[in-house]
Parts: C-alpha cells; sequence; structure tokens
C-alpha cells in the first residue's frame, strides 16, 4: 500500500473508516464511533490519511489543551502563564495492514508542522500526548518527546516544546 494521500481532515460522509484495524480496539472504535461527533461539537479535530479509494489507514486526533504550570516541567512552566497552552495529540492509530510503512512518523510530522503554524497564530507553547503503553512511550522518545517526569519509567504523559520541533522534524527527514 504505497499510494496514499496527504493528511487531510476526516469527512465522514467520504471517508470510509469501517475496515480500519489498528491492534487497539479502543482507538479502532473511537475513530468510526466519536471522530465524527467530535469535530461537529469542536472538540477534536481529526486528520486521516487514506488510499485513493478512501480507505482510512491512519489517523490522529488533535485538541487544544493546558497544562497547569504548577505540575508542569520547568522547559514548559519557565516564564509561561498558567495554565501554559499547548496542542494535545490525542489518539495515533495505522491501519495493520500499513504498519512498518512510516505512515505514522509522517501523521506525527504533520502534526507537528501543525503546532508550528497553530504557534503562529495563537499560542502553542508545547505538544503532549499520553502513551498507551511502554512500547509507545519508547517510540515518542525517539521522536524527541520528553515524559513529563523523567524519574518515573511508568510516567506515560509526553510532550515536545514547540520550540524543539524544527529539530525533530529535521531529524525525521534524514
Amino acid at each position: 500500500m504505497t499510494d496514499l494521500r496527504r493528511p487531510e481532515p476526516l469527512d465522514p460522509a467520504r471517508h470510509d473508516r469501517s475496515d480500519f484495524h489498528s491492534g487497539e480496539p479502543a482507538l479502532d472504535d473511537w475513530l468510526r464511533r466519536y471522530a465524527g461527533q467530535n469535530r461537529r461539537r469542536d472538540t477534536a479535530a481529526t486528520w486521516v490519511i487514506a488510499t485513493p479509494d478512501d480507505q482510512v489507514v491512519a489517523y490522529a486526533s488533535l485538541a487544544m489543551t493546558a497544562i497547569d504550570r504548577s505540575a508542569a516541567p520547568v522547559s514548559i512552566a519557565k516564564h509561561a502563564p498558567d495554565p501554559v497552552p499547548a496542542l494535545l495529540l490525542g489518539r495515533l492509530a495505522v491501519d495493520q495492514r500499513c504498519h512498518g510503512l512510516g505512515i505514522a512518523t509522517t501523521l506525527v510530522a504533520h502534526v507537528l508542522a501543525t503546532a508550528v503554524e497553530l504557534n503562529t497564530k495563537a499560542a502553542c507553547r508545547a505538544v503532549v500526548v499520553t502513551a498507551l503503553h511502554e512500547q509507545a512511550r519508547a517510540w515518542w522518545e525517539r521522536l524527541g518527546f520528553h515524559p513529563f517526569d523523567p524519574d518515573d519509567p511508568t510516567d506515560a504523559d509526553l510532550y515536545l516544546l514547540t520550540a524543539e520541533i524544527g529539530a525533530t522534524l529535521d531529524a525525521l527527514e534524514q
């Protein structure tokens, strides 16, 4: 499956989500049942990568969030308002048929570029994610994300400062 479209906003009337299987049932169910509702209610925007016949093979959901400055790492909290504005990458999933093709990395690069663009129009200090499990946390860390609590190996909450995105995107291009 190498003929894929660029990331685009989910269009529930056009994009077929029925055969999407990431291996994480909760992520699959959210895409099918709630992604469209969240967009209509302005609570999350879902970006998809699809085949030319509109089969969704990957998605990411984005929403604005805020970080309590008193609970934030120094790199986020220093000279920041309270709460600290951020972009939440709430969900990221790739269909099992496309695992290993770099599609998740492509989608994350799109999200990071979106965060940079957003930061020029409205403040966005960081991109935050919650890793589903240890393997996912390790993947996020390879992309440059930092745990909120580096002393806790089970901490699933990670962030990437907007100021660090350029270096991460450069590394992804290599």
